[in-house]
Parts: structure tokens; C-alpha cells; sequence
């Protein structure tokens, strides 16, 4: 995961530590505002963000058409179904569309919040081994984006 701090604006109801929210891309309001870079410069297009600090700068924000809050987010962890040998904290792994067959709506092995073709970093081990209809020797492993 990249070290450096993400910041981006909020309304003042949403500003909240834990807040949980998917980045869609900017609006065509944004692409005329001088705050743009700040605001969505570090932001990525369908990644998901939960906010972790809420400061108390707040800019003009011609989107929201009131004053938004500063606030610090980082890429939201998420679980995930991987081969049982990879399973292990600190691994990058590059997620291929080998790697799961949406097999059911709650499939772990190719959420629909893990993207193919993105590297993750493996933060922990939740389960040793992992119920999947298609896939053998499955583990549950808690990670982030690279």
C-alpha cells in the first residue's frame, strides 16, 4: 500500500471516522475547480474508502454547493478467498480472473469489491481454510490495495 496520507472533501454529514465510500470519478463540476487535485488528486476510480480522520479545514466545494470538510481515508480492507499457499501476511498477490469463478452472490474468491488485474496485499489470515464449491485448499485472507 502506498504510505502516502490520501485526503479528500466531504459534506459535514458524512465526515465521519469509519464513513465507508466507492470513489465513482469526478463530476463535471470538479474539472473547473481549483481544489480538484486536492480533492480527488490520490482518489481511485471504483475503489472503496473509509475515512479515518476528519480535520477541520473545510473548502468551497461547487459540487455540494455548501462548504465540505477535509477528511484522511485509506483504501477499505476487504476479504478475500486465495489459494491456501499464498495465504500469508505481507504477500502482494495480483488477482487474475483465474484466480475465481463468481460461483454465488456472496463468492469470496472474486468479490465485487476486489478487482482483476490489481495487485492486493495480504493483511492477515482470518480462516485457514474456506468453503468453496469450486476451488480446493482455499484460505480467507484479509487485504488491501497495493
Amino acid at each position: 500500500m502506498n504510505s502516502k496520507l490520501i485526503y479528500t472533501i466531504l459534506n459535514e454529514s458524512l465526515a465521519k471516522p469509519g464513513f465507508t465510500f466507492q470513489f465513482l470519478g469526478e463530476a463535471e463540476t470538479c474539472r473547473s475547480c481549483s481544489s480538484r487535485k486536492a480533492c480527488l488528486g490520490r482518489l481511485e476510480i471504483e475503489e472503496f474508502y473509509s475515512v479515518t480522520d476528519v480535520r477541520k479545514n473545510k473548502i468551497e466545494c461547487k459540487l455540494l454547493e455548501e462548504r465540505a470538510v477535509v477528511v484522511q481515508v485509506k483504501p477499505q480492507l476487504r476479504n478475500l478467498a486465495v489459494n491456501s499457499s499464498s495465504a500469508v501476511a505481507g504477500t502482494t498477490i495480483l488477482v487474475g480472473e483465474a484466480d475465481g469463478v463468481p460461483c454465488r452472490d456472496n463468492c469470496l474468491c472474486l468479490p465485487s469489491n476486489v478487482r482483476v488485474g490489481k495487485y492486493y496485499v495480504i493483511k492477515r489470515l482470518i480462516k485457514k481454510t474456506c468453503d468453496c464449491p469450486v476451488y480446493a485448499s482455499r484460505s480467507l485472507v484479509e487485504v488491501e490495495p497495493s
